[in-house]
């Protein structure tokens, strides 16, 4: 396990240079300016600045392009931003003044900053003896000027410096127009040229040095998926239910998509790389059932209700039609195209999921899968383009098929025209004759097999073709932690390709699909770093050659060049890259110059076996001159719940909970501070991940117990003295564990937390705490209400009132069950009025560490510290 030790800073000073009493002075003086302040470390502006996203690399891989902010510009929208390897430059390619051009939204957004600096400018300015005129007098005259004479060049260059250059005004100003920027992008398959949208729009750059957007489309619908076709002639994007073609210097649009049938809308869909065929899924229409619940809002003179909805674990889910279709293009360009058919299922639980369909190389086969929650069966299937034997006989049924249809619904109208002697012909005319013959060739299931795993893998199965067009590429949580399969559909045989007490996560595949890039934990749980996956011999080669954690990464094709997020302790996150050589060179510069000095000090990574011999990850903070003789409050953070592949314990992780509040505690009052990964967080295979199923909260308890024992034998913490506090999943288990282990935890702090899993939302509760048949709240069982009563130490409930997402009706049943056990002097409550899951109403974050700080002190009371 990757360790880092706390760094001390030692200043020497040779005191007999100075009078005693001058140095107690100055030495008073540097302690006041070097004091910890809640206020420097939750200030009400955010100190830190956006990341960087979904970078990509152009086909030639020297360029890689990324959609960013500055920080005086984190209110606004993203820009896009080209690195480029061969000059080791980055420039910015769009702006606010560029898409000015085609956006009135833009121009407002200028017109706004160049009022804001004339404002500030005015104020500048020595006052005139002029009389003073109106606003209205002042606009009419400026107006007049502005009509008079056109500006120059200069002026105008002058106007673009200042727009450009966003005030700390307009930075914070959030009642202001915002600019919206550039939503996605995507590299031309051979050519350094891209395909842009901004606010639903499609744009073109053909020149990075000029990086002037040709407009594509204007039209009232938000364009979406924008690709250019396989071979760059043109573009695809989907405009609500249809997949639209445009091929560059041809006035036909073309729509790809079949007509479908009734009821059915389009989902997601893929094009084969030949540009020929199409994949689809469809869905019938969300109907699910479900209920509202009453959120009181105490924002006027009265009170007022809102409803909001809610599906619940014994909420009936109403049945979706979920098919998958081919379809061929050339085939409709003479109206002669089928609908094929290839898979047809109900989803009926809350965490039923199709995979997105993925082709292969050859273009003659699609694989995707399909996760039956009720059965816990994940089926991987394969669907080839269908033979002309195949389709004629497939062809022959279905035209079977529509002709009884026909001739049921025809009888069913002559019936009713006997009933009623109106004139006029009831019943079909034929079908409509824009619609495809509907075939139906079903996939072959070539891989199935039960997830005993955490609720979370069955969405990360993605199964996808190798280069070989013939084996598929997959994530299984098989073997006890996510890693990487290869199945041969033939034998219908699997071999593991990664494995170990790690896990991995993907990025893409090579263009030839010979390499899979990934992240991995395989160092270190606290880290994910990037590698490169070899699918013939699977061999894992490291890639990145600082240590820490990597986000939005992406990689050249030819494996060598990766640009991607990059943090770790004593470090902020920053975009990097890192060419063929492995010199690595920091992009962007996101950060005001004040962050980095609130971070210099880096928490001690540890692990502890629990009472069954898994390893707990925790990392900590020690006071000021510890020593182990010496007794300190022991302060635990723990969330505790599965959270996708994320967890608590990771390096360059600055939470406000996790890290500055533990910091602060920690130098400040002298606690030893803690935060503890135990089973139930996600990113240590399936047993932790699982772990909450018809037992939420119970192994959480134990790892943490275990925990307390393990710090008061090796660095001597209070067990008399102990604390815990989370938010959300963590609010419930900071109950869980005062209400179940009072001896151990005396004081706990637990905001927003689901102490009524049944009032929760079914899709998390019946993947993560256990099942409930639909009108019966089984899930009733794990409410903490009723181990209320056990309270022994001092407990503060936090809440945002407006919470839609946890409801804050929790915390009254529970505060309610406390109050009636007689714990009215063991509970305290602190509410947000206008707060929602995390507060930020009437709350702001620096006030809820106060009240933290506050309430320690006076339960836990301060430790000791130099």
């Amino acid at each position: 396990m990757l360790r880092f030790s706390v760094p001390l800073t030692i200043v020497l000073v040779t005191t007999s240079l100075f009078p005693a009493v001058t140095f107690a002075q100055k030495n008073k003086k540097n302690n006041a300016k070097d004091e910890l302040k809640l206020e420097d470390l939750f200030p009400e502006k955010s100190i830190f600045g956006p990341s960087a996203r979904r970078p990509e690399f152009s086909a030639d891989g020297r360029y890689a392009a990324y959609l960013y902010r500055p920080y005086n510009e984190r209110r606004h929208g993203n820009d896009l931003w080209v690195y480029d390897f061969k000059t080791g430059k980055a420039k910015r390619i769009t702006d606010i003044g560029m898409m000015s051009e085609f956006q009135r939204s833009s121009r407002i957004v200028i017109e706004d900053r160049l009022k804001k600096h004339k404002g500030d400018s005015d104020q500048d300015d020595e006052k005139s003896d002029k009389p003073t005129r109106s606003d209205d007098e002042e606009d009419d005259q400026d107006d007049a000027e502005e009509a008079e004479t056109e500006k120059t060049e200069e002026e105008l260059e002058a106007e673009r410096e200042i727009y450009l250059n966003v005030s700390d005004k307009d930075a914070d100003d959030e009642y202001a127009p915002a600019y919206s920027g550039i939503a996605s992008f995507q590299w031309h398959p051979t050519e350094n040229r891209m395909l842009l949208i901004s606010e639903g729009d499609v744009y073109l750059i053909n020149d990075l040095d000029t990086s002037e957007p040709v407009r594509l489309t204007k039209t009232d619908e938000r364009e979406s998926q924008v690709a250019f076709l396989p071979d760059g002639s043109g573009y695809t994007v989907r405009r609500d239910n249809a997949v639209l073609r445009f091929t560059f210097g041809e006035h036909l649009v073309e729509q790809l998509s079949p007509k479908l049938p009734s009821g059915e809308n389009l989902s997601r869909y893929e094009i084969s790389p030949d540009g020929k065929r199409m994949v689809l899924v469809s869905r019938t229409k969300d109907s699910s059932g479900g209920r509202t619940v009453d959120i009181i809002r105490y924002r006027d003179r009265f009170a007022k209700s809102d409803r909001v909805s809610r599906t619940v674990s014994d909420d009936e889910v109403k049945p979706q039609t979920i098919k998958v279709y081919l379809f061929e293009f050339d085939a409709a360009e003479t109206e002669q195209a089928d609908l094929i058919q290839i898979f047809d299922e109900t989803i009926d639980e809350p965490r039923d999921i199709i995979s997105s369909p993925r082709w292969s190389l050859d273009n003659e086969q699609v694989t995707f899968c399909f996760f039956d929650q009720e059965n816990a069966e994940v089926q991987i299937l394969l669907s080839k383009w269908p033979s002309g034997e195949e389709l004629a006989e497939a062809t022959k049924k279905a035209k079977r098929e529509r002709q009884k249809e026909f001739q049921k619904d025809m009888s069913e109208a002559k019936e009713k025209d006997k009933e009623d002697q109106t004139p006029g012909r009831r019943g079909p005319r034929g079908g409509s004759p824009a619609a495809p013959e509907r075939l139906k060739i079903e996939a072959k299931t070539v891989y199935l097999f039960k997830h005993y795993g955490g609720p979370n893998t069955p969405s990360m199965v993605s199964p996808d073709f190798a280069g070989d067009s013939k084996s598929i590429v997959f994530i299984s949580e098989q073997s006890g932690f996510r890693h990487v399969h290869l199945l041969d559909p033939l034998y219908e045989s699997v071999r593991q390709l990664t494995s170990g007490r790690f896990e991995v996560y993907p990025i893409r595949l090579s263009d030839d699909h010979t390499q899979l890039f990934v992240t991995a934990t395989k160092e270190s749980a606290a880290q994910q770093m990037v590698y490169v996956l070899d699918l013939e011999d699977g061999e894992l080669t490291r890639l990145n050659k600082e240590d820490g954690n990597f986000s939005d990464v992406a990689i050249s094709n030819d494996g060598k060049r990766m640009i991607g997020n990059h943090v770790t302790y004593g470090e902020l996150t920053e975009l990097v890259a890192q060419n063929e050589k492995k010199k690595v060179t920091r992009i962007t510069d996101s950060h005001p110059e004040k962050t980095q000095s609130l971070i210099d000090i880096e928490p001690e990574f540890f692990d502890y076996e629990n009472r069954l011999g898994h390893t707990i990850s925790g990392m900590m903070f020690k006071p000021k001159g510890w020593k182990k003789r010496d007794k300190h409050p022991l302060l635990i953070y723990v969330y505790g719940g599965p959270l996708g592949n994320r967890h608590s314990v990771n390096d360059g992780s600055y939470s406000a909970d996790g890290y500055f509040f533990q910091m602060y505690m920690a130098q400040k009052h002298g606690y030893v501070t803690i935060v503890v990964d135990p089973r139930g967080q996600s990113g240590y295979g399936g047993l932790f991940e699982k772990s909450n199923y018809e037992q939420v909260g119970k192994p959480q308890v134990e790892d943490l117990v275990d925990g307390v024992k393990f710090m008061t034998e090796n660095f001597n913490t209070d067990d008399q003295r102990v604390a815990i506090y989370g938010w959300s999943f963590g609010g419930f288990q900071t109950q869980m564990c005062l209400y179940t282990e009072p001896d151990v935890f005396q004081v706990g702090m637990a905001g927003a937390g689901p102490t009524q899993w049944e009032n929760y939302n079914s899709w998390y509760t019946t993947g993560t705490v256990g099942p409930s048949r639909k009108g019966t709240p089984d899930q009733e069982k794990y409410s903490l209400v009723p181990l209320a009563k056990n309270l022994e130490g001092k407990l503060l409930l936090v809440h945002g009132m407006e919470d839609t997402n946890v409801l804050f009706q929790d915390t009254m049943a529970v505060y309610r069950a406390l109050l009636k056990a007689g714990k009215e002097t063991n509970v305290e409550l602190f509410l947000d009025p206008t707060g929602g899951h995390g507060l930020g109403g009437d709350v702001k974050r620096l006030g809820r560490m106060r009240k933290y700080e506050e309430f320690l002190l006076r339960t836990i009371g301060p430790g000791e510290s130099d």
